[in-house]
């Protein structure tokens, strides 16, 4: 006999080939994706080309070589004709008998982009002016049985919008939109406002179904939707409640049943069910519960839940759902300083260590599954376990939030508004309350979901950017439309599709809908790089919880090559200019983020003249300050208890704050954030010749170690070593050791020629480890080093083992191939000490010809 649980997992895998055929289908209910074959015309030529569906037009163009490559030196200035432009989409499908004889028959568009006139059998089905949102229409009288015409016809959104600005007398502000500021027109279109250009992305006003096209039936009833709650865990039992809605078609008395994991019957309940939308409310205990934990705490365990909808012993609707056990809130407490702000997972109070996200891709359809894989196991592998989805860009793909789920990644969720305001005509207000309450429902069972975020910086700007720039009754308006929206449209979406979720209306915000303080609230840290303060600012009135800060850096070479010439190969070359998007003429005329990488870099490094090494320092400053600022916010837990960088991926291959780039390529910052967020760290603070060590922890249980210093000269001499035992407390930071080096600093010694490496020993074994230096590395007396090398293979490419007599700062290991990932980079080599890495490749590499390797030291 076939045990039970190896056939709820053959089924699974039959299901799933089912699925991907674009069918899924039981007794009484059958999906089916319109998948084409697509084609698409620019509005009024007639002229056919084949499309891919989901997508854009912009993908298409590009496929099917009407358009030059976006991506590559300036041509994105090439391709701004395509936003004006109304474009066709259209498609024809088969519907059987079968399909036609159900009760319900609907066409579900997941996603139009966005102002859409959609049309079968040449009949107007819909009209959609909302990117965000999914339609639902009633098709059943409008199919034949056949061959059915489905055309989706696209307005250019640029010219939807100008209409409406046209309307206003006044300007509704939006800063980062890459037009004239009298011809911005995001706001007044529910669509991605990153589309229109960031200072980190290019201006593409995308068209297109961006999602699939989906035609459903059913017989009877149909699960519409499912919502589960954790209400309460102890150890011996988790009580959970929730609701199904139940679209009946036919009135009855229906059986409803909910089975855990395949095999443990959790819920069963008979209702006597009337025509229309009806909720079934749901409420079942797991005893034993495995739990949910966020990244670094456990298992993110999720249970597979199966509904099962049957009227008279036949199947009518099913709906299954992979849930997380757990409890999760925001807490914010009045303590001597102000408020706490903080998560706490299970009743545990979790540091967050994470970054913001943009979408991967400009053209968002474009975003497949390996790169959201490649995305979160980059968040992963730095030791994150919350992403901000950051309100400039767009509610993600399912597949995002299953990733989260799958890996403990936390989501901080924007909704989608960002630096600029919104007009408060009551269509558009409708328009976003659809919008807020289609994405809750669709995202609020993922138990990665931590927070609803209102906006992103419109309260700040409202105070600081804004605040002249309206006439009294216009300015009176704005204020209205922004409170009706954060205040009250938004939070009662969440309240009411969501319970039990925390909503926060604006990031950075004090306690109580208020401008951001430091004592309460989240914080955008921009004190550094936009305001120029030098990097130890970081650890000065350090917030409750830094949702954003960050550094710009060059791409490596690999990329660089990738969307430019060698002509274009200087910092301040026509192509470097035109791919910095970070302007910042309020600074000085002409001034921008190019301009500001290189005045930090002054600050902290000597200037290299040839390009590629300034492409290489550019990278150690930006590393220098994420792993400055990360240890500064773990340093001050529990006071700050978050450390969101801006930003971990990139949109296209450019210059930006990203820690990996557009291919994936980690920049020399991601290996000093996955460092920095180690679950036991130590770091120092050295001020003269005194140095504070802190460890930090995010063990649940405190634990007794050794910390070694050892102080040493560049070139290897140890002047002295010594151990001393240290006590480390659970889940925060420690001062663990404070002292000076006077007995062994005289005053003929240069100081900036002295380093102490510390180590954190728990039984025998080095679980920490950090190097604190006397001068910023542009006044280290760095002496040539002649790292030497060996070579092993490798099941997965090779072990690459660099030793050095003299200390070699920032080793960069390189080869000819941009697809080799080195496990260890940018990191600095104790004299005398062996140090193996791993490169992971699939070429065959030559230790004397592929193997590059460049160190600050070189370019002394």
């Amino acid at each position: 006999m076939i045990p039970m649980k190896t056939l709820w997992f053959l089924y699974l895998i039959m299901m799933a080939m089912v699925t991907s055929c674009g069918m899924t289908k039981d007794k009484a209910e059958q999906a089916i994706e319109i998948n084409g074959p697509w084609e698409f015309s620019e509005a009024g030529t007639n002229e056919w080309l084949s499309a891919k569906v989901p997508g854009t037009v912009h993908a298409d163009l590009l496929a099917n070589g009407k358009m030059a490559d976006p991506h590559f030196r300036k041509n994105e200035n090439s391709v701004q004709w395509v936003e004006d432009k109304d474009w066709v989409y259209r498609t024809t499908f088969q519907v059987d008998a079968d399909i036609l004889n159900k009760d319900l028959v609907e066409l579900d568009f997941q996603g139009l982009d966005t102002y859409a006139d959609v049309y079968l059998n040449d009949s107007l089905l819909l009209s959609a002016d909302n990117m965000f949102v999914g339609y639902v229409v009633d098709v059943k009288a409008a199919l034949v049985e056949g061959k059915n015409s489905l055309r989706v016809y696209f307005h250019s959104p640029v010219e939807k919008g100008m209409e409406k600005l046209r309307q206003l007398d006044y300007l509704i502000p939006a800063v980062n939109e890459q037009a004239p500021e009298a011809e911005r027109t995001n706001v007044f279109t529910r669509k991605a406002p990153f589309h229109y250009g960031w200072d980190w992305g290019p201006r593409l006003v995308t068209s297109g179904i961006w999602r699939p096209v989906v035609l459903r039936a059913a017989d009877k009833a149909r699960i519409e939707d499912v919502f589960v709650e954790t209400v309460a865990i102890s150890e011996d039992k988790a009580e959970l409640r929730g609701f199904v809605e139940v679209i009946v078609l036919e009135e009855g008395i229906y059986e409803l049943t909910l089975m855990a994991d395949g095999d443990l019957e959790a819920f069963r309940t008979k209702v006597n069910l009337a025509p229309g939308l009806q909720l079934v409310p749901v409420s079942f205990d797991i005893h034993q519960p495995k739990l949910w934990w966020s990244n670094g705490l456990g298992d993110p365990y999720l249970y597979h839940f199966q509904f099962e909808l049957q009227k008279e012993g036949e199947v009518v609707g099913e709906h299954a759902l992979n849930f997380g056990v757990r409890t999760l809130r925001l807490v914010q407490t009045p303590d001597e300083e102000g408020r706490s702000f903080y998560f706490e997972v299970n009743g545990v109070p979790v540091f967050m260590k994470g970054a913001n996200v943009i979408p991967s891709n400009t053209l968002t359809p474009s975003v497949d599954k390996v790169t959201y894989e490649r995305l979160i196991g980059n968040a992963v592998d730095a030791h994150m376990n919350m992403l901000r989805v950051w309100g400039g860009a767009i509610y993600e793909e399912d597949y995002f939030y299953e990733l989260c789920d799958r890996n403990g990644i936390l989501v901080w969720q924007d909704f989608m508004f960002a630096c600029a305001l919104q007009p408060g005509d009551k269509a558009h207000l409708e328009n976003i309350r659809q919008e807020a309450e289609y994405n809750v429902k669709r995202l609020r069972n993922y138990a990665c979901m931590a927070l609803w975020c209102g906006n992103n910086e419109n309260l700040h700007g409202l105070h600081h950017w804004w605040n002249d720039m309206f006439e009294p009754e216009v300015e009176a308006y704005m204020w209205e439309t922004y409170n009706r929206i954060f205040l009250d449209i938004l939070p009662a979406a969440v309240e009411k599709h969501h319970p039990g979720m925390d909503y926060w209306s604006t990031s950075p915000s004090a306690y109580g809908d208020q401008l951001a303080d430091r004592l309460s609230g989240d914080e955008h840290d921009w004190t550094i790089w936009f305001g120029q303060k030098p990097f130890s600012a970081y650890g000065e009135d350090v917030p409750r919880f830094v949702s954003e800060y960050g550094l710009q850096a060059f791409p490596g070479m690999h990329t660089i090559k990738d969307f430019s010439t060698e002509e274009d190969w200087a910092w301040d070359s026509e192509v470097m200019r035109h791919r910095q998007r970070g302007q910042m003429g309020y600074v000085e005329p002409d001034f921008d983020g190019n301009d500001m990488i290189r005045r930090y870099m002054a600050r902290y490094y000597q200037v290299p003249e040839k390009f590629e090494d300034f492409v290489y320092v550019s990278q150690l400053l930006q590393a220098k300050a994420y792993k400055t600022a990360l240890e500064s916010h773990r340093r001050n837990m529990p006071h700050c208890m978050g450390s969101l960088y801006w930003q971990l991926n990139d949109s296209w291959p450019t210059i930006s704050w990203a820690t990996v780039d557009f291919y994936g390529r980690w920049k020399a910052a991601h290996y000093a954030v996955r460092k920095a967020n180690e679950e036991v760290i130590i770091s120092s603070v050295v001020t003269g010749n005194r140095i504070k060590v802190f460890a930090v922890s995010d063990r649940l249980e405190p634990f007794e170690g050794e910390l070694k210093g050892t102080l040493m000269g560049l070139n290897g001499t140890v002047l002295l070593s010594e151990k001393v035992p240290v006590s480390v407390a659970a889940n925060t930071s420690t001062e663990i050791f404070e002292d000076t080096f006077g007995a062994f600093i005289t005053p003929e010694m240069d100081i900036s020629s002295l380093m102490v490496v510390l180590e954190l020993i728990e039984k025998d074994s080095v679980i920490a480890d950090n190097i604190a230096y006397m001068a910023e590395p542009k006044d280290l007396p760095l002496a040539r080093a002649e790292v030497k090398t060996t070579m092993e293979a490798t099941d997965k490419g090779y072990a690459l083992t660099l030793t050095c007599p003299v200390l070699a700062k920032d080793v960069f290991v390189d080869t000819p191939h941009g697809d080799v990932f080195v496990s260890e980079n940018y990191f600095d080599l104790i004299p005398g000490r062996p140090k193996t890495i791993q490169l992971i490749s699939s070429h065959s590499l030559d230790r004397d010809k592929d193997i590059v390797i460049k160190t600050l030291n070189d370019l002394k």
